[in-house]
């Protein structure tokens, strides 16, 4: 058993099963909505209970429609997705199927179906192949571990700037073992470097393929059983790729990030619902804070400070105040007491904070009016935090690749330390983010940032 023939096996049993819990949910549905007396009860048959064999007849434009919608959403690609990613591919593909089965409805002139029994043929199905998914991911994921191990990935690379480049973007990838090979003598260290190491996927530079050398063993290379890629390095980090052969020849085209159109709608529709029952919650108790704030120290009860937001514009950032008043004039005097160096600011036990104030920060109460700022478009629930006008002076031309998005209230530097990340490390994982987001990231970040609140680690 290979690698391949795994893969093989795990698309041909995901596509048959799907295709069969398709039908099954077309029958759940059907007998649901015309035979379940609870379900009748509160929504009955306004035409009567039609004969399921005039259903039949629809039944195979069901299925090819969620052949199409199954492929089109990505469900077959070489990817293994973790449990919330594989929620958002089912949830985009069962929209794609209802506008599909809704419209072909519409045409089909011959009979016509019941709205409900569509709605819910659709939700049938999204439960079932969710839950489908999920449960052979999961089995895939531990047969494959279990049979060959971690995923071995070699690197053949001379230079140094682009090894680093490479180490640093995979420093966060714990789902693979990597190994590098940066010198080649003759063909046989190459040979040496994939049969000693047991690789499974081989990333060779470009600059090192287009050599004689390594040209002369491509053959013998792809008769091999793993995949060989090539590592092109562009003077561009934030985009999506993809080969274009509309010129007639192929030729790489570049996207901005994908936190546009409609993946921005879809991100900016959940910030705006998120920050309206966020503040139907925290009406009240801010209220509360607020009192507290007030009796604790002089000053107002909500501090508001210019911050550096998408593509460098300013805008006011809301917080509950945590600090005495005018505590902004005293910065420059104590940055050179920062414990992240002079580029962020930060100071385990800042004389500027107050006691209640100390009590908000420790477990983010201070951040909720920022979610005034969500709603206002400033900013988003996941992304880079907002700096600072001072700090951004400091910003290297790499760092403020940062700003290519909406800042967020929490982000991956939130889940992994808070205030002990170095800056560094914050940049790094922001640029991280950018090129590596999708919706579930975002849910993962969302969930993991509740536990490290009350965790309090970092928080100062």
């Amino acid at each position: 058993m290979t690698r391949k023939n795994l893969w093989k096996i795990y698309i041909l049993v995901k596509f048959s099963v799907d295709i069969l819990l398709s039908i099954i949910s077309f029958f759940v549905a059907y007998n649901i909505r015309f035979y379940n007396k609870m379900f009748v009860s509160i929504f009955p048959p306004t035409k009567g209970i039609p004969l399921i064999s005039k259903y039949y007849n629809f039944l195979p434009f069901f299925v090819l429609l969620c052949i199409f919608s199954f492929s089109y959403c990505g469900n077959y690609k070489k990817q293994i997705l973790d449990f919330l990613d594989e929620f958002i591919v089912s949830l985009k593909t069962i929209i794609i199927l209802g506008i599909l089965l809704f419209a072909a409805s519409f045409f089909y002139r011959s009979y016509e179906y019941s709205r409900m029994f569509m709605f819910l043929i659709l939700i049938t199905n999204f439960i079932l192949i969710f839950l489908w998914h999920s449960i052979i991911n999961y089995f895939y994921k531990k047969y494959s571990r279990y049979l060959f191990g971690k995923l071995r990935i070699g690197f053949i690379i001379f230079s140094k700037e682009k090894l680093e480049k490479i180490k640093r973007h995979l420093k966060y990838n714990k789902t693979v073992k990597k190994f590098f090979l940066t010198k080649i003598e003759d063909k046989r260290d190459i040979f040496n470097f994939v049969f000693l190491r047991n690789l499974s996927e081989l990333v060779v530079d470009y600059e090192i393929f287009v050599l004689p050398l390594f040209q002369e063993i491509l053959h013998d290379l792809s008769n091999l059983d793993i995949s060989l890629k090539i590592f092109v390095s562009l003077p561009i980090r934030l985009s999506d790729t993809m080969i274009d052969s509309t010129l007639g020849i192929p030729v790489v085209s570049f996207y901005h990030t994908s936190l546009v159109g409609i993946n921005y709608f879809i991100k900016r529709t959940i910030d705006i619902i998120v920050s309206i029952l966020v503040f139907m919650i925290f009406i009240i108790p801010g209220l509360f804070i607020a009192l507290l704030i007030k009796l604790d120290s002089e000053g107002p009860v909500f501090y508001i400070q210019k911050r550096v937001g998408y593509k460098g514009k300013t805008f006011n950032c809301i917080k509950f105040r945590t600090m005495v008043k005018d505590a902004h004039k005293k910065w420059w005097n104590l940055l050179k007491y920062s414990e992240r160096g002079d580029k962020v600011f930060k100071l385990k036990n800042d004389p500027r904070v107050t006691r209640i104030g100390k009590i908000l920060r420790k477990f983010s109460i201070d951040e909720i009016p920022q979610f005034f700022n969500i709603i206002r478009g400033d900013m988003s629930i996941v992304g880079p935090r907002p700096q600072i006008v001072e700090e951004v002076t400091f910003y290297s031309s790499k760092d403020k690749q940062r700003l290519l998005i909406l800042p967020g209230l929490t982000g991956l530097w939130q889940i992994s330390g808070r205030a002990d990340v170095r800056y560094e490390d914050m940049i790094n994982l922001d640029l991280y983010y950018l090129e590596n987001w999708t919706l579930g990231m975002d849910l993962k970040i969302i969930f993991k940032t509740i536990s490290v609140i009350f965790s309090t680690k970092g928080a100062y």
